[in-house]
C-alpha cells in the first residue's frame, strides 16, 4: 500500500497533526470507526467534566476498535473530532498530536459543537482507517 500526503502548495500548512487529504494506493482492507466517546466496557461516563480523561478514554477505545479491525493510529487516513465549546478546540488538536502519527498525519476535522450524544460527554473521535 502506498501512502502519499496531500498538502498543496496553494494551501497554508495544517494547523496541528494532520494532512489537507491523503492518496492511498494499493489499500488492502478499510477500517471505518463509529465516533468513539468516553464510556467504559460497562458504559460508565469516564471523566465528568475532564476533557483530558475523557480524551484518553476516547482514545483508548478508538485504539481498542482499530485493533479488532487490525489496525493501528498510523492508518487512519481521515477522522473528525468533535469538541465541546470553542475552549477546548485547542485541547482537540493536542490529544490527536499525542496520538496520530506525527510523521505521516490523517486528513482530520476538528467540529466545535455545543453538545454530543450526552450532555456529560466533551469530546468524540471517529476515524477511517486504510490498510
Amino acid at each position: 500500500m502506498k501512502r502519499v500526503q496531500l498538502n498543496p502548495k496553494t494551501l497554508h500548512t495544517p494547523f496541528s497533526t494532520y494532512a489537507h487529504g491523503v492518496r492511498v494506493d494499493g489499500a488492502e482492507r478499510i477500517v471505518f470507526c463509529a465516533g468513539q466517546v468516553a464510556g467504559d466496557k460497562d458504559g460508565n461516563i469516564v471523566g465528568k467534566g475532564d476533557f483530558w480523561v475523557q480524551g484518553h478514554q476516547v482514545m483508548a477505545n478508538l485504539r481498542d476498535v482499530l485493533a479488532e479491525g487490525g489496525a493501528t493510529f498510523s492508518d487512519i487516513v481521515k477522522a473528525t473530532i468533535y469538541v465541546v465549546g470553542s475552549e477546548h478546540a485547542q485541547n482537540g488538536r493536542d490529544l490527536c498530536g499525542q496520538y496520530f502519527d506525527k510523521a505521516n498525519p490523517p486528513g482530520n476535522t476538528l467540529v466545535v459543537c455545543p453538545a454530543l450524544a450526552d450532555p456529560d460527554f466533551l469530546v468524540e473521535v471517529e476515524a477511517i482507517a486504510v490498510i
